[in-house]
C-alpha cells in the first residue's frame, strides 16, 4: 500500500521547513538596514572615524572641532631647525603660526565615506564602523608675518661683514693678510625654503645666505712691493772720480720701513714712498761727505725714488762740486790762473764778471768757477780717456784695464791744451774749423775753448788742397789745442767713446813754459 509522500519515512528526522515570505522579509529589511546606515548619520560624522586616536563618530561638525581643540590642541607641537653657515636656530611650528585647522578637519571627517554613488556610501559608513578611518588633520599655512619678523631678528645675527685685505709696515717687518668674504641673511630664499620643509614636515630647513665679496680682496700689489723693497737694506753710494771721493751709505730695512705707507688706491692696496723721509735722510748723509763734493740732494732724491719704486736696493748719489778762490800772487795773469785751474780763459771771466782783466791787483780774491761747468753730460761709467802731455799718448780704459793706447800731438805753446778733467761733449765723424779752414774727422769735442768753440779729439787734420798736416811730428805738441791721433787711430777712439766719457789731460806739454 503506498504511503504518503510528505510523510517521513522511519528513521528519518523531520527538517522544519521556512516559508519563503519569511525569508524574503528578513532579507529587505537587512538591505534596508545596510543601505539605510548612513541615514542615521545625516548630521554626524560616521562612527570609526579618527583624528589622531580621538574618535568622532558621531560627533556633528562643531562638536568635532571642540573635542579636537580640547584633546590635542590648537597648534602642533613640532620643531623646525633652521640651519646656517654657523648658526643653528630651532623654532616651534606655533611661533611661526603654523596651526591646527580644526574646522576643516571636522569637516572633512564629516565628509569622510560620503563621497561617491549610493551603494559606494553605504558600503563605506559600514566599512569606517568596521575598520576605522583615520583622517590627517589640516594645518594651516605658516604666518608670512611670523616667518619675516623671525628673520628679522636672526639677520643681526647672521650677518658677518666682508673684512678687507690689510698690509701693516713696521719695525717687525712687512704684515699682509688676505681680505674675507662676509654673508647676509637671504630672506626671501629662506622664507621659501621654510615654506617648503613645513608643508613636507620636513624637521629641516636651510638659512640662505647672499654672500658679500670685499672690496679689496688681496694686499697686493703692496705687499709684494713692500716684500721687496724691505728685504735688503738700501744703499746710495757716492762714487765721484773728479774729486777721487767714494763712499757708500746704507739704510736698514727697519729705517727704509719709515718712507713706506700703506694707501688704498681704486680697488688695490699699494705702497707710497714718503718724500719727505728719505729727503732728511739724504740732508744726513750730505753732512757727512767731505768738502770736495756737495750732495745734490733735489737730484738723488728723484734717484732713490725711482729705485725704490722698481724694487732695486741701491742708486749712486748726484753731487754737485763746490766754487774756488784764489787770491792773486804776484805776476799772475788771468790766463795763467785760469789754465792752472784746468779752466779756458772766458770760463774764469764769466766767474769773475767784475774784474777787468789786464787790472789784476796782489791779494785780489777771484772766483774760481766750479768744476761742473765743464761736465754738462752725465758722466759714462767704467770708461774714460787720459793723455800725458809730457809723453804726448792717448791711452783709452775700461775700468783699469787699457783699450787703447796711441800716440798723439797737443797744442803748441801758442796755443796749448789745457790739464784737466774734461768729458766729450759732442762727436761729429767729418768736423770743420772755420777759423783755420781744416777738416778735422772724428772730431770729438771735450771743452770749449770759448763760448762757441770747442777744443777736442780728432784725426790728423785736412787742409782745403788736401793735404794732411803734422803726421811727420806727431808725437810732438803741433796744434792749436786740439789733441791729433793718427789715421785710423782716431776712428777706433771715435767709435769706442760715447758722450760723456771723461776726459783727464795730465801734466805740461814738453816746451811749455812753466808757469809760477
Amino acid at each position: 500500500m503506498m504511503g504518503r509522500l510528505n510523510e517521513p519515512q522511519a528513521g528519518i528526522p523531520r527538517i522544519l521547513a521556512i516559508p519563503a515570505g519569511i525569508l524574503l522579509v528578513t532579507s529587505a529589511l537587512f538591505a534596508g538596514l545596510i543601505l539605510g546606515y548612513p541615514l542615521f548619520f545625516q548630521e554626524t560624522i560616521y562612527p570609526g572615524v579618527r583624528v589622531q586616536d580621538v574618535d568622532l563618530g558621531g560627533m556633528t561638525v562643531d562638536q568635532a572641532r571642540a573635542a579636537m581643540e580640547e584633546k590635542i590642541g590648537v597648534a602642533p607641537d613640532r620643531t623646525l631647525t633652521l640651519k646656517g653657515v654657523d648658526h643653528t636656530v630651532a623654532v616651534k611650528w606655533r611661533e611661526l603660526g603654523r596651526r591646527y585647522d580644526w574646522a576643516g578637519t571636522a569637516e572633512a571627517a564629516y565628509q569622510a565615506g560620503r563621497g561617491g554613488r549610493w551603494y559606494r556610501r553605504s558600503t563605506a559608513a559600514w566599512r569606517m564602523r568596521l575598520e576605522g578611518e583615520d583622517i590627517d588633520p589640516k594645518i594651516t599655512p605658516a604666518d608670512s608675518t611670523k616667518v619675516e619678523a623671525l628673520l628679522n631678528d636672526l639677520a643681526p645675527q647672521i650677518y658677518v661683514a666682508p673684512r678687507d685685505a690689510t698690509l701693516s709696515l713696521g719695525p717687525e717687518g712687512v704684515t699682509c693678510t688676505p681680505g674675507r668674504g662676509g654673508w647676509a641673511l637671504d630672506a626671501h630664499a629662506t622664507t621659501e625654503a621654510i615654506s617648503a620643509a613645513i608643508e613636507r614636515g620636513a624637521r629641516v630647513a636651510d638659512l640662505h645666505v647672499t654672500t658679500l665679496l670685499p672690496d679689496l680682496p688681496e694686499p697686493d700689489p703692496g705687499c709684494r712691493e713692500a716684500r721687496k723693497i724691505l728685504s735688503a737694506p738700501f744703499t746710495v753710494a757716492v762714487d765721484d772720480p773728479l774729486s777721487g771721493t767714494q763712499a757708500s751709505f746704507n739704510a736698514s730695512p727697519k729705517e727704509v720701513v719709515t718712507w713706506l705707507s700703506p694707501v688704498i688706491l681704486d680697488d688695490r692696496i699699494e705702497v707710497q714712498i714718503d718724500e719727505g723721509a728719505i729727503e732728511a735722510w739724504l740732508v744726513e748723509i750730505a753732512s757727512q761727505l767731505n768738502t770736495d763734493v756737495i750732495l745734490d740732494v733735489e737730484r738723488t732724491l728723484t734717484k732713490v725714488l725711482a729705485a725704490a719704486a722698481e724694487g732695486d736696493h741701491g742708486t749712486e748719489a748726484v753731487v754737485r762740486h763746490p766754487a774756488g778762490t784764489y787770491v792773486v800772487q804776484p805776476g799772475d795773469t788771468l790766463f795763467d790762473i785760469a789754465y792752472r785751474h784746468g779752466f779756458p780763459l772766458w770760463r774764469l771771466e764769466e766767474a769773475n764778471p767784475d774784474v777787468e782783466p789786464g787790472e789784476l791787483l796782489i791779494g785780489m780774491e777771484l772766483t774760481i768757477p766750479s768744476i761742473d761747468v765743464l761736465f754738462p753730460e752725465p758722466l759714462v761709467p767704467g770708461k774714460r780717456i787720459e793723455i800725458d802731455l809730457p809723453e804726448q799718448r792717448l791711452r783709452a780704459y775700461e775700468d783699469e784695464t787699457v783699450v787703447y793706447d796711441f800716440t798723439c800731438s797737443s797744442g803748441m805753446t801758442s796755443t796749448p791744451t789745457i790739464a784737466g778733467q774734461f768729458q766729450v761733449l759732442f762727436k761729429e765723424p767729418e768736423a770743420y774749423a772755420q777759423r783755420w779752414s781744416l777738416e778735422m774727422p772724428y772730431f770729438m769735442a771735450i771743452y770749449y775753448e770759448g763760448p762757441d768753440f770747442a777744443n777736442g779729439i780728432h784725426e790728423l787734420p785736412i787742409r782745403a788742397d788736401g793735404q794732411r798736416l803734422w803726421a811727420s811730428v806727431l808725437g810732438w805738441p803741433a796744434s792749436y789745442g786740439c789733441i791729433i791721433l793718427d789715421v785710423g787711430d782716431a776712428k777706433k777712439l771715435y767709435d769706442w767713446a760715447p758722450v760723456g766719457t771723461l776726459v783727464r789731460v795730465e801734466g805740461v806739454a814738453p816746451g811749455t813754459p812753466v808757469v809760477p
